[in-house]
């Protein structure tokens, strides 16, 4: 079967108006770190809506250390800064079935070595927490939220 350049001409204009249309839109990407610790009995007001989710692990004191809001093109890099000098690098991939595909690493130190890489998939409007991280008297825990109105 042969292939005709029209044919060629029209899917190829399809692909590359679909890229154009798919770039331009916009994920806002929300990261928040929380240190959990046991120094004292502590509960930060603004973690109200997320208690239920931090108050299974085992310390009573959470406090909101940053809190950060950008918007990125879908395919583009944003880095934010971490406690202890840390990086997290988010690049959202895709969206498909109402959730967010995200590429997430952790880098730390000069010359940067990541310390964690991973694909997450966070519905629409949704969050995500990770943590573990050692930081002064406690653990850091991360929370990843994600949002587009395609």
């Amino acid at each position: 079967m042969k292939s005709s350049p029209a044919l060629f001409a029209c899917v190829f204009g399809a692909l590359l108006w679909a890229t154009v249309v798919y770039a331009g839109e916009m994920v806002e990407l929300r990261i928040e770190t929380v240190l959990a610790s046991n120094d004292s009995p502590y509960f930060d007001t603004r973690l109200e809506d997320i208690w239920r989710q931090v108050s299974s692990t085992p310390y009573n004191s959470y406090r909101l250390m940053q809190e950060e809001r950008r918007k990125v093109e879908w395919g583009n890099q944003v880095d934010f800064s971490l406690p202890g000098g840390r990086v997290l690098q988010v690049v959202p991939k895709h969206f498909a079935s109402e959730r967010i595909a995200l590429q997430v690493m952790i880098m730390e130190g000069a010359p940067p070595t990541p310390l964690m890489k991973t694909a997450l998939s966070i519905k629409n409007h949704g969050t995500l927490f990770f943590g573990g991280r050692r930081h002064q008297d406690g653990t850091l825990i991360i929370r990843i939220g994600a949002a587009t109105d395609e």
